[in-house]
């Protein structure tokens, strides 16, 4: 198993409307059909993630947000009655009073608030952004897992399939008496093992298709096939490119500046409520000897307490915020550095693999075979030259893989969509 791609708790994701069409293999009636899925259908259908729904949720509740703290209290409204009698004279008499208070102390924090609910519109904006790439990521670290497990079952049978051939021709030269009849044992010891890491590919492949297939609620009885160059190799950014790119575009940045100024508008709020706060009341009063009618003034003064405890925790709060975005930007930077290292490193070794160990092992083996089948090699370098061979392949295709997945890292951080 190549590379241990991270699933989510979820489990059935979003419904697959493939554009691909459902091929059978002719030759192989039995086996079970096939939806061939590119990338490009998998972006097309992400944004049906429920990690995604769930976001585009959370953007709702920030802006509603920004209307509650935009909203007016609602003023009050308070009734009294009660029984009276006058002190001289008269009978006995209802009295009842009303009073209306409009509170206004609001209007001074209202400004400071509906920009720290802004603010929050943005942090969660960007928190969105985040997790789109990473959910990006995540389905394209399971595609090229996929394509990696179709390229390495298809070596493998080439592989079985050269390992038999060599078998029949260690065969006919025991029975033309060229060869120790104990050779025949020793290659298909050979052809044993070619073919059981050709089973443990297979098993390896099934589990790979039986994890996208959950993300793509792919219908039973149907295998998923990645259609991908795996041998296409990415062209790795330069690492000044990179840091700029990320510095201007990745949302784990904006969004911590996003909470600087939501806490640079929460110190604003606890220093404006310094500000008296007031109401205003209108009031009618109707007696058994009198009507009044008025208005009066509440104010709330500020002599005990000018709320200074709230205002420095409210200002360490946003220093420690702004600290926290130095960081965030630093660790970001370090991410870049890393991914773009990991991208050359291992472009450059699936480079050099193609280019360089892949041909000559290919050549060693099939020189030595056909000097062998003239009697001028030995079977043990004919074999070693075999292993050499598998294992060649075996690297190649995992550096392909790994070059594959570390470019897609670096996409997801700088903001490019793998195409």
């Amino acid at each position: 198993m190549f590379l241990c791609a991270r699933r989510s708790a979820a489990a059935l994701l979003f419904p697959v409307v493939l554009t691909s069409a459902v091929t059978v293999a002719a030759e192989e009636p039995t086996a079970p059909p096939t939806i061939a899925v590119t990338w490009q259908d998998i972006v097309r259908l992400v944004d049906r993630h429920p990690q995604l729904a769930a976001g585009e949720y959370q953007v709702d509740a920030a802006r509603a947000g920004v209307d509650a703290a935009g909203a007016a209290p609602n003023p009050t409204l308070e009734g009294t009655v009660g029984q009276a009698r006058p002190r001289v004279g008269g009978g006995a008499g209802i009295e009842w009073g009303l009073a209306l208070t409009l509170p206004l102390g609001w209007v001074a924090q209202r400004g400071s608030r509906l920009d720290a609910a802004e603010a929050g519109v943005d942090v969660t904006l960007a928190e969105n952004k985040a997790l789109r790439r990473d959910v990006l990521l995540q389905l394209r670290v399971l595609f090229w897992n996929l394509a990696y497990e179709q390229a390495s079952v298809a070596s493998l049978e080439a592989l079985e399939a050269q390992t038999s051939a060599l078998v029949q021709t260690v065969r006919r030269r025991v029975e033309k008496g060229e060869a120790r009849p104990v050779e025949v044992i020793r290659v298909e010891i050979e052809l044993e093992k070619v073919a059981s890491e050709l089973e443990a590919a297979h098993i390896s492949l099934s589990a790979r298709r039986a994890e996208l297939a959950l993300w793509l609620d792919v219908p039973p009885g149907k295998e998923l096939v990645a259609t991908a160059d795996l041998g296409a190799l990415p062209v790795a950014v330069d690492r000044a490119t990179a840091l700029a790119r990320v510095r201007s575009t990745h949302p784990a940045l904006a969004a911590t500046r996003a909470r600087t100024r939501v806490l640079e508008a929460e110190v604003d709020v606890e220093r404006m409520a310094r500000v008296p706060s007031f109401s205003l009341t209108g009031f009618a009063d109707f007696e058994l000897d009198q009507r009044a009618y008025g208005a009066g003034v509440a104010v709330d003064l500020p002599i005990w307490n000018w709320n200074s405890g709230r205002i420095v925790e409210a200002e360490a709060s946003l220093a420690a915020g702004k600290k926290q975005t130095e960081a965030t930007a630093l660790d970001i930077d370090a991410a870049v550095i890393g991914a773009q290292a990991a991208c050359r490193a291992s472009v450059a070794t699936a480079s050099r693999f193609k280019d360089n160990v892949i041909p000559r092992s290919e050549v060693a083996a099939s020189m030595l075979e056909k000097t062998y089948q003239i009697g001028e090699a030995s079977l043990l370098e004919v074999i070693d030259a075999r292993r050499t061979l598998l294992d060649a392949h075996r690297f190649y295709l995992n550096a392909l893989a790994q070059a594959q997945i570390d470019c897609c890292r670096l996409d997801a951080l700088v903001g490019e969509e793998s195409k």
